[in-house]
């Protein structure tokens, strides 16, 4: 569907705010992580190699995982997964 109106689309600011408060939240989740993985580094004795791996698996994952992520949004709506992925994530 194809709008001519310069209007945005209903619930499109609603949309905007919860879309910047979950990059917000996620954001801070992560800067949560790398102060206490430092912690973790030495509590466990890792090397640089093993915290590299343990820094970067949730990297990797997240990144692969945002594939079926966008397939999924194109299938079921980008509402839907985006709550789904709030309400299952950790």
């Amino acid at each position: 569907m194809v709008r001519t109106s310069e209007q945005p689309a209903k619930g499109a600011k609603q949309a905007l705010w919860s879309s910047t408060i979950a990059f917000t939240v996620c954001f801070a989740v992560w800067t949560i992580f790398s102060i206490i993985g430092l912690g973790v580094k030495d509590q466990l004795g890792l090397t640089e190699t093993e915290f590299g791996l343990l820094v970067g698996t949730p990297i990797l994952t997240g990144s692969l995982t945002r594939v079926f992520l966008g397939v999924w949004a194109d299938q079921f709506g980008g509402r839907r997964v985006f709550a789904a992925v709030m309400v299952l994530g950790p």
